[in-house]
């Protein structure tokens, strides 16, 4: 049995064979020029995107995160001329051979000089791009200022107060912002309002609105949408509408009819007019002579008919009155519901767009002849109209009781 080496003599094996002899692994050198080049070609691909250097692209624009890192990035490359010289052979934009600037002589200048050190590149992250801004502020605000021309509407006021006073205008109690018409006065927290003018009239939502010049007793005035004046009026407990002195037939119409006065407690709420279409669309102007718009307003009829051309409830057309009678104690959603419960079976069955383009269905344009309307409408003033019907089929007025 061979003896066994000692630890010496393997070492000394193993020295001979030179198995022991390694080298030991250098570690890779890091190549500071190579990675220099590699940024700075970021920065020229920037240039060549944009056209500008980064944070040079005006001062209006905002700098996102990544620019502010690429401009910190060029400014040092631009403060270190061994650096600069490296990279001198791929500056294709001549980023690197401006002229240095001066030392800044203040804080002010120091600020300025797009110092790397004051450079934020998370400044963008500050930045409130989807936060909800303020809302929207309306075109205009209606405030109410001196009126410059109210000599010429202070007669109006005494003349409206004098008819009061008389009984000729009665104060009645605000109920529908139809009434709502040029000419026409309100009593709004205990001050007359006069309806000096009315301004860019239009249907939104189905429902007629415009700007109004309004003319208040106290000598000032505001500029109010028509809804906006009859919002405050529905809110004010003792908001009123003065009625109109001559509510009765206008404009010698064709035929017009006088109905027993007002007598006592009873009042003069509106009128209820007959007019026909004048429009040159083939489809309205064949019904000539058969339909018809039955229609109510508690204020001036020859009012209510002015821009009618630009109301889809007129089927956007001029229209020509044809009868106009005074209601007594009868208000606008009383109308409505008789008329077109009466004569729901020959209610026109059209659709209108407006000036904006939407769809309106007019509601009070009927295909029938006008001795039947002669005869309905007088029985709506007096309200016997609940004991009859009409029988679309014999195109006649009928009893309610009979079959």
């Amino acid at each position: 049995m061979a003896a066994k080496k000692t630890l010496d003599e393997l070492l000394s094996e193993e020295a001979d064979s030179e198995l022991l002899n390694v080298k030991p692994r250098q570690a890779k050198a890091i190549d500071t020029a190579a990675r220099a080049r590699a940024q700075f070609e970021e920065i020229n691909a920037f240039v060549e995107r944009n056209g500008f250097a980064p944070g040079k692209g005006g001062e209006s624009r905002k700098v996102g995160v990544m620019e502010r890192s690429l401009q910190a990035r060029l400014r040092a490359y631009q403060d270190n001329p061994e650096l600069a010289a490296t990279l001198g052979e791929i500056d294709r934009h001549g980023l690197l051979s401006a002229a240095p600037k001066p030392e800044p002589k203040s804080l002010d200048e120091l600020l300025d000089s797009d110092d790397p050190l004051l450079i934020d590149p998370n400044g963008g992250l500050f930045e409130l791009r989807h936060a909800k801004g303020s809302p929207a502020r309306p075109d205009m605000v209606s405030e109410r200022e001196p009126c410059a021309d109210f000599e010429t509407f202070k007669p109006l006021f005494d003349k409206a107060a004098a008819e009061l006073s008389s009984g000729v205008r009665r104060s009645v109690q605000f109920a529908n912002e139809q009434e709502i018409e040029a000419g026409g006065f309100f009593i709004l927290n205990g001050v007359m309002v006069y309806v000096a003018e009315v301004r860019d009239p239009h249907i939104r939502n189905g429902k007629r609105n415009a700007r109004l010049r309004l003319i208040f007793d106290n000598g000032t005035e505001g500029q109010n949408l028509l809804r906006s004046l009859a919002t405050q009026l529905y809110k004010d407990p003792n908001g009123r509408r003065i009625s109109d002195p001559n509510a009765g037939p206008l404009f010698g119409s064709e035929k017009s009819v006088e109905v027993q006065p007002a007598q006592g407690q009873d009042r003069v709420t509106g009128v209820i007019y007959v007019v026909k279409s004048l429009s040159k669309l083939p489809e309205i102007a064949r019904l000539d002579g058969s339909l018809f718009k039955i229609g109510f307003t508690t204020g001036n009829l020859e009012t209510r008919l002015r821009g009618v051309e630009d109301d889809p409830t007129f089927l956007m057309a001029p229209v020509k009155p044809v009868m106009s009678y005074q209601a007594i104690n009868l208000n606008a959603n009383a109308f409505e519901r008789l008329v077109h419960h009466f004569f729901g079976e020959a209610r026109l069955d059209i659709e209108v767009k407006d000036r904006f383009g939407k769809a309106i269905k007019p509601r009070e344009w009927f295909l029938l002849p006008l001795p039947i309307i002669e005869q309905a409408i007088p029985l709506i003033v007096d309200g016997s109209i609940l004991r009859y019907r009409y029988d679309h089929r014999a195109c006649a007025i009928v009893e309610a009781s009979k079959a």
